[in-house]
């Protein structure tokens, strides 16, 4: 099971889910969050809600700087969640 280094498991978890975890466990809002990156605190909200997905460069990059985190970490978040969905769209 990957692991990010605060110890967030990835198998399970939409990039949705791991971003909210990973905003709250540096005690951040949505708010904070979205003024530390540049990004639209309701970006930020879609995000954590899976209603927009990690598929740009940019978003993953201004995210790991707001959250402080290595982007290569919120890259295989972003990496990961895409697999998952291409699978589900390839049963369907």
């Amino acid at each position: 099971m990957p692991l990010l280094h605060d110890g967030a498991v990835l198998d399970g978890m939409t990039s949705g889910q791991w971003l909210r975890r990973a905003r709250k466990s540096r005690r951040l809002t949505q708010a904070q969050l979205s003024e530390r990156s540049g990004l639209g605190v309701n970006y930020v909200s879609h995000l954590e809600r899976d209603e927009r997905a990690l598929t740009k460069l940019a978003t993953v990059v201004l995210l790991a700087d707001g959250l402080d985190i290595a982007r290569e970490h919120v890259w295989m978040v972003a990496l990961r969640d895409f697999e998952r969905r291409e699978r589900a769209r390839a049963k369907k």
